[in-house]
C-alpha cells in the first residue's frame, strides 16, 4: 500500500481506492470492500450513483497503476 496517500486525522482517515477495492466495488461485494478496507460500508452505499465511476476507474487503474487515487 502507498502510505503516502493515506491521510489522518483525528477526525478523518482518507485512504486511496486501490484496484481491488474498486473491483469489489464494481462486483458488489460488499463484504470484500468491508475486508479490504476495514470498515463497514451501509447497505444504501450500493445505491449511490457514485457507483457508475468504478467500472471505468477500475479500468483506469488496469492500464496505468499511477493513477491510484482516492477513486471519486
Amino acid at each position: 500500500m502507498n502510505q503516502s496517500l493515506h491521510i489522518t486525522t483525528q477526525r478523518l482517515e482518507l485512504l486511496p481506492c486501490y484496484l481491488e477495492v474498486a473491483q469489489a466495488v464494481v462486483a458488489k461485494s460488499k463484504s470484500e470492500v468491508e475486508k479490504l478496507l476495514g470498515v463497514r460500508v451501509p447497505d444504501e452505499w450500493y445505491a449511490s450513483e457514485v457507483l457508475d465511476f468504478f467500472p471505468m476507474y477500475t479500468q483506469m487503474l488496469i492500464d496505468n497503476p499511477l493513477q491510484l487515487s482516492w477513486g471519486v
